[in-house]
């Protein structure tokens, strides 16, 4: 398996493997109609990718051919990307490609999320969107990949590596590799609790 740069060429199938991924994800059942959700959190996921890839912290996971798996990994202050960012490389179009109330609602959920990670990890290297093709799941290769961004903030003089996640598997995922809980929060968004795990790891 190879770690390199995600690249434009590689962002459908970035952007499908993460839809794949976080469709049914907790945190974004923000409506009933899940013919707009679904659509809405598509195009959120295309943008995050595109943006992500634009500033050098997408990664792919290559197999062969294959793409096995991605993640963004991005250096301390730089956990989050501009507003004005995302309207230039095709926010603006969200109006006309999904809904903008939906898109709302994920994102404000988001931000919930994230206020949950403590001030301190500000400085912290941070690991999101850590996803694996379905094709290629029970192999070891999320574990795998752990090991390696570890190495790659190791070597770029890192020493905290931080992270969110909002599923319990995740949690236990993340556990059994390793990470250390930080803590674990929980918000009530559109009728149904949303569970918050802050995880950090020495490398």
């Amino acid at each position: 398996m190879i770690i390199r740069r995600a690249t434009r060429k590689d962002l459908d199938l970035i952007t499908e493997l993460t839809y794949n991924a976080f469709q049914n994800y907790p945190l974004f059942n923000v409506s009933t109609n899940k013919e707009k959700l679904h659509k809405t959190l598509h195009f959120l996921l295309y943008l995050n990718t595109l943006a992500n890839i634009n500033a050098n912290d997408c990664y792919v996971c290559v197999d062969g051919k294959e793409l096995v798996a991605s993640f963004i990994l991005k250096k301390p202050e730089h956990h989050h990307i501009s507003f004005g960012t995302y309207i230039k490389i095709g926010g603006w179009q969200l109006p006309f490609k999904c809904s903008p109330k939906l898109a709302s609602n994920i994102m404000n959920n988001l931000s919930r999320s994230d206020a949950i990670m403590p001030e301190k990890f500000k400085n912290y290297w941070y690991l999101d969107t850590l996803v694996v093709s379905p094709d290629y799941q029970g192999q070891k290769i999320g574990s795998k990949t752990l090991q390696e961004v570890m190495k790659m903030v190791l070597q770029q003089g890192g020493k905290k590596l931080c992270l969110i996640t909002n599923t319990e598997i995740n949690s236990i995922f993340y556990q059994k590799n390793g990470f250390k809980k930080v803590t674990k929060q929980s918000f009530n968004s559109f009728g149904q609790m949303n569970d918050t795990w802050v995880f950090e790891q020495e490398v």
